[in-house]
């Protein structure tokens, strides 16, 4: 059995960025399943000092911001922590890719995605960064 802890320094960091409580709610109980402590905000400003103050290993970023400010957020989030950073976004945002990834996202998600499917994703680029670190 696959068990999701980081070797090196306990459970996972997990910071949800997102106004949708209902969806928080589900994410917060997957990702504990699986040993990860979560944080969620709402606002920018917070959410920035949150992931100062945790140095998330993931952050999900799904908040309704103009491109600018999201493009902005993204690059603050980025300069605080090396964790890494998923944005969902609806499919229209696509072609802004380019800019999202230079601004420090690592993976682009089309919404809407089913909560287990996020999970599998997160859980992927998690093991990811534990196999960067062990190398």
């Amino acid at each position: 059995m696959i068990t999701w802890k980081n070797n090196m320094d306990g459970p996972h960091t997990v910071l949800i960025l997102s106004k949708d409580a209902e969806m928080i709610s589900v994410w917060e109980t997957l990702f504990q399943q699986k040993n990860c402590h979560v944080f969620h905000e709402s606002a920018p400003h917070t959410a920035l000092i949150m992931a100062a103050m945790t140095t998330p290993s993931l952050i999900i970023l799904d908040l309704e911001l103009p491109q600018t400010a999201k493009l902005d957020l993204c690059r603050r989030l980025r300069a605080t922590t090396k964790g890494t950073l998923l944005l969902l976004a609806p499919s229209a945002d696509r072609k802004n890719i380019f800019e999202y990834i230079h601004a420090g996202v690592n993976e682009h998600i089309s919404t809407p995605i089913s909560p287990m499917a996020l999970l599998v994703k997160s859980m992927a680029w998690l093991v990811r960064q534990e196999w960067s670190v062990a190398a």
